[in-house]
């Protein structure tokens, strides 16, 4: 079986003592990955307890950063680009737990690599997310489907969905190709997102800059998230009872966005004047996303 090199890539924030201890969970799962280094940022009041706990078990494999410029995650990711050298690149999400023994994944970079598969999403293994490909034709290895993601494949799924998925994964492993042409793309140019957050490293079935790929979906369960059920009831770790619930979700998640509630306008509203405003008032975020 062919040597594919492989880095971990992560740039996290770890900003209070559940994420920090979920932080550890999740890397002690999967440390001994077949990987030439660990490409980690950090940051939050917890990045030095993080460094300090990473290095005692990478040493000379982490190469550790802090950066939190006002400029966001993407530009920060982009300094980081200078340590990636590898064929492959898994996004560490530090709140999801591996459930596989790690030798699994030499097996799974060599079928990628012979397959030309960009793009694995390692978690969210489940009923919603596997059954959207099932209209489409597949090729198989051993680990791993295979689909084809082009406009005609995308225009299929997205007519049995009844609106449009997501193609690339934030957790994924990842060709270091498609990995860097997404970090150095200024996509979206209206932004969906703040730019201190990293989900516009996320594309949708209608951001077809990105097409054509090879998609891959395991066929087991590689990484669980610990405590979002992802649209699936008992979906997650926390749901099975597989670990601890010491904080809500509700109460960990601390995302910064605004969340206007015109619910009580759709009942005053004709139904026109109410989706214009919604939209509207998207944009309107989308261009201060951009702009800030």
């Amino acid at each position: 079986m062919h040597n594919l090199s492989l880095v971990v890539f992560a740039n996290f924030r770890i900003d209070n003592k559940e994420r920090f201890l979920r932080m550890q969970n999740s890397f002690l799962s999967f440390q001994d990955i077949s990987a030439k280094k660990w490409v980690v940022n950090i940051r939050g009041e917890y990045k030095q307890e993080s460094f300090k706990f990473l290095n005692k078990y990478l040493k000379g494999k982490l190469c550790f950063y802090e950066l939190e410029s006002n400029k966001g995650w993407f530009h920060d990711s982009k300094t980081m680009l200078e340590a990636i050298d590898s064929d492959f690149v898994i996004v560490w999400i530090e709140d999801h737990i591996n459930l596989v023994d790690v030798s699994k994944y030499d097996e799974i970079l060599y079928e990628m690599d012979q397959n030309n598969c960009d793009h694995l999403a390692y978690t969210w293994w489940h009923d919603i997310s596997l059954k959207k490909f099932d209209s489409l034709t597949k090729k198989e290895s051993k680990n791993l489907s295979f689909y084809k993601m082009n406009e005609g494949n995308i225009r299929i799924v997205e007519d049995n969905m009844k609106r449009f998925f997501y193609i690339i994964s934030l957790a994924s492993i990842m060709s270091s190709g498609l990995f860097r042409k997404i970090i150095t793309s200024n996509h979206p140019f209206l932004k969906r997102w703040p730019k201190g957050l990293p989900f516009d490293f996320e594309k949708r079935s209608t951001d077809i800059e990105f097409l054509p790929f090879i998609h891959a979906v395991p066929k087991i369960e590689l990484f669980a998230s610990i405590d979002d059920d992802h649209g699936s009831s008992g979906y997650s770790l926390i749901s099975r009872g597989l670990y601890p619930d010491r904080v809500t979700r509700k109460n960990l998640f601390r995302l910064e966005r605004e969340n206007i509630n015109f619910s009580f306008l759709a009942k005053i509203l004709p139904v026109r004047i109410y989706k214009f405003l919604s939209i509207l008032y998207n944009i309107l975020k989308r261009i201060k996303y951009t702009l800030s």
